[in-house]
């Protein structure tokens, strides 16, 4: 029995077994210029990393400057005025020799660096590690602010920190992430009713986006910053300055640590504490860190946008420039070479018109 032609379609239909096909059309596997590009828009490349590295290194400069010239001589003046202080306890208690003294000057420290407050009566000061001190411990570890204040001392504590942290640092990103869409909602639904308010203006529709973006920023600043700052002052007895200092040091998530809400202060005779010492307080500051920490994520993940937008009309008006410059220089070019054209179809006529005048004569 013949073999069925593998290239004959009625014998291909009767034949089960794979087969070979064959079109007219050609196949050309090559990849879209799309597809080459696309890593292009989303992979930066190493100029611009470059760029913005040394940008950063000469950001960080600048800091070190400015920092080093506002500082240290403060810090030159404590030194002196310590030095100052420890000779005239020297001079009126000469019953202490100055080992004695450097002596009580280390353990202060080191319980300071304990988290203990040395001053005041030990035995009417609260523990740092009470329920609500730790719930905002636990707190400042998974939003990585750390203030510093307190931090576990011994092995089994740091080993738990580790794993606590390692879990429930992206456990609060979530967290983050679910809460500042929210907010992004509320807002979002507030702007629209703004730019509909100002469109009856006749406001191009860029300066309407602006000046709602700003409005979106400066209530919410109002609402997470200008209004905690008010309560943190009252409550914590800070200055102005020190408390829109906690507050966008905490929001920031850098946590410094030399300002904290709700920093235990020891018992009076009478047994009152004052507010800051309540168990709620601290629980109720970092739910509003969490919110803060929400509507600040929106504000950068604005802000990133913005740049994106930005760069991305820039490269489109770059785009349109080469366009047109290459057009222009097409167009140039052409009309050179059509110049020249008549120029030498010209000059050879002329030459043509000599000759013939020379043979005549």
């Amino acid at each position: 029995m013949a073999a069925p032609d593998l290239l004959d379609p009625k014998a291909a239909d009767h034949n089960s077994k794979p087969r070979l096909s064959f079109s007219t059309k050609p196949v050309v596997l090559t990849t879209t210029e799309d597809e080459c590009d696309a890593p292009r828009m989303t992979v930066m490349r190493w100029k611009t990393v470059s760029a913005i590295f040394f940008l950063v290194v000469l950001y960080l400069i600048i800091g070190a400057t400015v920092f080093r010239a506002l500082e240290q001589p403060h810090e030159t003046n404590q030194k002196l005025d310590m030095i100052a202080k420890k000779l005239d306890f020297l001079a009126t208690h000469a019953c202490v020799n100055v080992s004695e003294l450097e002596n009580l000057v280390k353990q202060v420290v080191s319980a300071v660096r304990e988290g203990v407050n040395p001053s005041g009566s030990l035995s009417n000061q609260t523990s740092l590690w009470d329920l609500s001190s730790s719930f905002f411990f636990a707190g400042t570890v998974i939003t990585t602010i750390g203030f510093g204040n307190i931090s576990p001392h011994t092995e089994g504590g740091r080993i738990f920190c580790i794993i606590y942290a390692l879990l429930g640092i992206p456990l609060f990103g979530f967290l983050l992430a679910g809460v500042g869409d929210q907010l992004g909602t509320i807002f979002g639904k507030g702007i629209a009713k703004v730019e509909k308010m100002i469109v009856k203006w006749n406001v191009s529709q860029t300066k309407i986006r602006v000046i709602s973006t700003l409005l979106f920023i400066l209530f919410g600043c109002l609402i997470f910053v200008a209004l905690p700052a008010v309560i943190f002052k009252y409550i914590e007895d800070w200055s102005t300055l020190e408390s829109i200092y906690f507050v966008v040091i905490t929001l920031t998530t850098i946590g410094f640590g030399d300002f904290v809400a709700g920093e235990k202060s020891h018992i009076s005779e009478g047994g009152s504490q004052s507010l800051k010492d309540r168990d709620y307080y601290k629980p109720v500051v970092l739910f509003w860190i969490l919110v803060g920490l929400a509507y600040f994520a929106a504000v950068l993940s604005m802000i990133g946008d913005w740049f994106r937008v930005i760069s991305k009309k820039t490269k489109e008006e770059v785009g349109e420039f080469r366009a047109h410059a290459a057009e222009w220089t097409a167009n140039v070019s052409a009309e050179f070479k059509e110049t020249r054209r008549r120029l030498s179809v010209d000059i050879y006529d002329r030459f043509q018109r000599a000759a013939s005048i020379k043979r005549k004569l």
